[in-house]
């Protein structure tokens, strides 16, 4: 499996963070709410997640060095 850069997934942690935390302050800025979806997308896609909340927090621990847990096989399909 290939993995992400781990610098890369931290600045892009930090970005999501603080894009958070100004879309709290300023919910009505529609423009940052943008920036801070296509952040949280990107968290995504790195991190094989569907969700922002999942990929964050598989972000977290990529970057604390802790192995990713592995996604459950499909029932009735081996595991790869």
């Amino acid at each position: 499996m290939l993995l992400p850069d781990r610098n890369t997934v931290d600045r892009l942690l930090r970005h999501y963070r603080a894009q958070e935390r100004t879309v709290l302050a300023r919910p009505w800025d529609l423009s940052a709410r943008r920036r801070f979806e296509d952040t949280a997308y990107t968290l995504c896609v790195l991190m094989g997640e569907r969700t922002a909340r999942e990929a964050v927090l598989a972000a977290e621990r990529y970057v604390a060095g802790t192995r990713p847990v592995s996604p459950p096989a499909l029932e009735g399909l081996p595991r790869a």
